[in-house]
């Protein structure tokens, strides 16, 4: 590459990360924020955030309305800069839940409208495949959005998911809407990128982003499954094989994986008696003895799985969620207990998810968002 080709390739990196971090801004102080505060923040010459703000409202990510306070010395009063929510729409799955749920969100992150998918989890590949394309047209159809303002879907699907946005590895339990055809579908229905993630990642972005302040944090989810999510500096972190936060398959002392030991399934079998999770959890609010026994061990297993975790990687701030949310105080009693034996001067805090049941969604629109603003600061 010559020197001309390689200093038009600096001149677009640098223009695709000024874009980035000027709409990064306006979407989090939209309204709040004009090219004079640009410029003073990110360090840049008003020349070359004007050029740049005019690339986004161009595209139309960006939209300049109204005018703000003049400063302290007078002079004209600044137009303020909108973030445009309703540039593109956003597709998200979430196939981690008993009944799997679509759901249509701007780019504010916000729910326009969530269906259950009613459909029989042991029905024919092409009968799921429909049940699920037709409730999400639907849901585009109910609220006016054509095809070509929808801007990306997002899927949130268990097990490890590889580079080329396939399903590496699931357990078979999770697994009833792997191999259906409804990626491929979707993709020829409405021509725009899909992307399929790990549902506990996405529901740890979609924590990290509810929080507004965590940039690190592990997400912790028990139910059915058990797993796990790692943010990095208000990045997921993937690993080598994108299987980091596959905590559900530590080994425990006798020689069983941990979600074998602490999940639902474990967790029916110690406390015995042909229970459902749904009676297990009535009989935790009344305080059953035998049940607080059970979570009471279940919670130790599980608290030193999230203390190991929390020092290994240095990151104090544990989220939880998950069904095991409603085992109550006694689960939690028990995280408390386990992480008190810290032998380091500081331990981990585990609090409860704030976006429960919808992590997945949340976090599907978080990531989604990202990617249409890489789609237009790319294109330009």
């Amino acid at each position: 590459m010559n020197e001309q080709n390689l200093n038009s390739a600096g001149r677009s990196t640098s223009r695709i990360i000024n874009q980035t971090a000027i709409a990064d801004i306006i979407y989090r102080r939209s309204g709040s924020v004009s090219k004079v505060l640009l410029a003073r923040e990110l360090g840049l010459s008003k020349p070359a955030i004007s050029a740049n703000v005019f690339d986004l409202i161009n595209a139309g990510l960006v939209e300049e309305r109204g005018e703000g306070e003049s400063s302290k010395n007078g002079g004209r009063k600044p137009i303020m800069l909108y973030f445009n929510y309703n540039y593109r729409y956003i597709g998200a799955f979430d196939f981690s839940l008993k009944e799997p749920v679509c759901a249509v969100g701007d780019l504010s992150h916000r729910i326009l409208k969530l269906e259950k998918i009613h459909v029989d989890r042991d029905a024919p590949a092409g009968v799921k495949r429909q049940a699920i394309a037709d409730t999400f047209k639907e849901i585009l159809r109910s609220l006016n959005i054509p095809d070509e303002k929808l801007g990306i879907i997002v899927i949130s699907h268990p097990g490890i998911i590889g580079d080329g946005n396939e399903v590496k590895y699931v357990d078979a339990r999770h697994n009833p809407w792997t191999g259906i055809g409804l990626k491929s579908h979707l993709e020829k229905e409405y021509k725009v990128p899909l992307v399929l993630e790990n549902d506990v990642k996405l529901s740890a972005l979609g924590e990290m982003y509810e929080s507004k302040d965590l940039q690190d944090l592990i997400y912790v989810r028990c139910g059915v499954g058990l797993g796990a999510g790692v943010i990095v500096k208000g990045k997921i972190y993937d690993g080598v094989n994108r299987a980091a936060g596959e905590i559900g398959s530590f080994i425990c002392s006798n020689g069983h994986r941990l979600e074998d030991v602490a999940a639902m399934d474990g967790l029916l079998e110690r406390i015995g008696k042909g229970l459902t999770f749904k009676q297990v959890i009535e009989l935790a609010k009344a305080d059953d003895k035998d049940v607080a026994q059970a979570i009471g061990e279940i919670g130790g297993e599980l608290g030193r799985a999230m203390y190991n975790s929390s020092i290994l990687l240095d990151i104090p701030t544990i989220v939880f969620g998950g069904d095991y949310l409603h085992l109550g105080d006694a689960l939690f009693n028990a995280f408390d207990k386990a992480v008190a034996q810290s032998f380091l001067p500081f331990r981990p805090t585990v609090v409860k998810s704030g976006l429960r049941e919808a992590a997945g969604i949340f976090g599907g629109f978080v990531m989604g968002r990202e990617q249409i603003i890489a789609q237009v600061v790319n294109a330009h």
